[in-house]
């Protein structure tokens, strides 16, 4: 072949190469822009993939603590359902105790007046009896002796009768040693046989209180019973009074001090609180600390209770004196009479 022959297949060929190399540049930038149009479609999807899962979490997250809150409202509910039921159960313990010891006192009520016409048959003999022996006699001795334990029994009879009267308010001035005296002869034979002491330390001259007579007896029985139950074994019961003041006012202090086991620092602060008791079920009077501190209120008092694991109980109560506030506010609660002097 010619070598001009030659030259044109080679023209030829380098064409054909250029045209060649032109489409691959063509196709490869149709490529990378295919590349980049994927990337980004892929760059998208994956973002909303990620957003949804963040989403999801989200309401997941939204979810568990909705279930929480909700387990939390169930709970609560429970507790709040218990608690109302353990009331309800302790109301009605409560009721059922007032029952029993309204009937308890309508058969005090009925025995004391059957003791009374015997203690004055007896009273009246044995005056007769004393009038007619010689005075410098030892009968006269005996006969004294017999006399006064039927006033004694008496006193008991009338403090019983006093107890079981239907309640109801009735302001007087009142001489606290008095009344705790009248108190105590009533649980005196009940402690004496648990073997528990009493220890009485009055103060001389106490200042007297307006306050109701049935409600301040009330407030002594529940606490020197109490003071016998917590002392199982036997003790001491220390009643004290004195002279006090309360709000810048002259007032007097009553102290009922056992020497029992005490009371549980956990069970302190709960004591005093309504249907609370660390008492096996169905004992005591009915009568709780929370319906002590709610007389002592309404005479303008306080409650105190102070105790010690293995020491012992003290409640202090302070009262104000006649000359006071209380005898006038307690007088013009309903149903309360005027002050008056006994």
């Amino acid at each position: 072949m010619s070598e001009p022959g030659l030259r044109t297949q080679l023209a030829a060929a380098q064409e054909t190469i250029r045209d060649l190399q032109g489409e691959l540049a063509e196709t490869n930038r149709g490529l990378v822009a295919l590349a980049l149009e994927l990337e980004a479609r892929v760059d998208a999807r994956t973002a909303d993939l990620r957003e949804a899962h963040e989403e999801l979490e989200r309401t997941n997250s939204e979810l568990v603590q909705l279930t929480l809150e909700l387990e939390d409202r169930v709970a609560q509910r429970t507790t709040d359902l218990q608690a109302k039921t353990e009331e309800l159960r302790a109301t009605s313990q409560q009721l059922w105790q007032a029952a029993k010891l309204a009937t308890m006192g309508e058969l005090a009520a009925s025995v004391a007046h059957e003791l009374n016409n015997p203690l004055a048959t007896i009273s009246l003999h044995v005056e007769s009896l004393v009038e007619e022996a010689p005075p410098t006699g030892s009968a006269a001795g005996r006969l004294a002796v017999v006399a006064q334990e039927v006033d004694r029994m008496a006193g008991l009879v009338a403090n019983l009768l006093q107890f079981s009267r239907p309640s109801r308010q009735q302001i007087s001035s009142l001489d606290l040693n008095e009344e705790l005296d009248r108190t105590l002869d009533i649980v005196l034979h009940f402690l004496r046989r648990g073997r528990v002491t009493v220890a009485r330390e009055y103060a001389l001259d106490l200042p007297l209180i307006h306050a109701d007579r049935q409600h301040l007896r009330q407030i002594f029985l529940n606490l020197l019973m109490n003071a016998g139950d917590a002392m199982p074994g036997g003790g001491t019961i220390t009643a004290r009074t004195a002279v006090a003041a309360l709000r810048g006012k002259p007032a007097v202090a009553v102290e009922i001090a056992d020497t029992g086991s005490g009371i549980a620092p956990e069970h302190l602060a709960r004591v005093q609180e309504p249907f609370f008791t660390t008492k096996p079920e169905g004992k005591g009077t009915g009568l709780g600390l929370a319906i002590c501190r709610r007389i002592v209120g309404e005479h303008h008092g306080t409650l105190d209770l102070g105790s010690a694991v293995g020491r012992g109980t003290t409640v202090r109560i302070v009262l104000p004196v006649a000359n006071g506030t209380n005898g006038r506010v307690v007088a013009d609660e309903p149903g309360a009479d005027a002050p008056a002097e006994d």
